[in-house]
């Protein structure tokens, strides 16, 4: 009787512990912590997410990792390796918390300025009148207002990261953003408009209120694309800084 040999394969057999990660911004940073753990013996391969803030290192069982080593290496890319029993929070991943901020501000940006608007008819006429001009404007109203409030909460998400953009795009697209607003309530500061001095103003604004709606909404637009690409920016090693 013939005995047919046959070739065993073994399976691989690895073992994985996930980390908390602190201090990481974007891409970039995601690409130094995993080198910084794949150069640490014993490491056969690490995978990290922004989104969670950990990473998972995939090692040997039989060879015990080194956390002082895992946590040094972590720490020379300039960020923070947390131990294993950390306790990790993966809601971060459906809502960062990074985000928090940002949003807030985006949502009290575009509050004030609908505020400054309902503020300026009220004065000029009455509050019904503010309510019942604010329908009539309302696609206007809530463009511009969604625009500056994008802005805003692009701007703060920007600087959450320390990033180099700088004010100059959003402080000309809130002027723009402002006169837009004004435009659409200008022909109700008639009346007060003598008291203050305003009246060549008051006559442009309401002579040229729809191109100034225009402007306003290009102006955001604008002002959102020059953010965006400030975003991107970060996302190159040069412009990231670890935090």
């Amino acid at each position: 009787m013939d005995v047919v040999a046959t070739d065993v394969v073994a399976t691989p057999v690895f073992d994985d512990q996930r980390f908390a990660v602190r201090g990481m911004t974007c891409s970039s940073c995601v690409r130094l912590v995993r080198q910084a753990l794949e150069a640490v013996s014993g490491v056969l391969a690490a995978s990290v997410d922004l989104e969670t803030a950990s990473a998972t290192i995939r090692h040997d069982p039989l060879h015990t990792l080194d956390m002082a080593a895992l946590q040094a290496a972590v720490a020379a890319a300039g960020y923070e390796l947390g131990d294993a029993s950390d306790e990790l929070r993966p809601e971060l991943a459906a809502f960062p918390r990074r985000l928090v901020r940002p949003f807030g501000a985006a949502l009290l940006a575009s509050a004030g300025l609908l505020a400054f608007y309902l503020a300026v008819i009220t004065i000029a006429q009455d509050w019904p009148h503010a309510l019942q001009q604010l329908s009539t404007d309302r696609w206007f109203v809530a463009a511009i207002a969604a625009g500056f409030g994008t802005q805003m909460g692009l701007f703060t998400f920007l600087r959450s990261l320390h990033s180099r953009a700088t004010a100059s795009g959003v402080a000309a697209s809130t002027g723009t953003s402002t006169v837009g607003m004004l435009a659409c309530c200008a022909h109700h500061l008639a009346d007060i408009a003598p008291i203050l001095g305003l009246s060549g103003a008051v006559v442009f604004l309401d002579s040229y209120k729809t191109p100034l709606l225009w402007l306003g909404i290009v102006m955001n637009l604008l002002g959102i694309i020059y953010l965006v690409c400030q975003l991107r920016r970060c996302q190159q090693p040069a412009d990231c800084h670890p935090g």
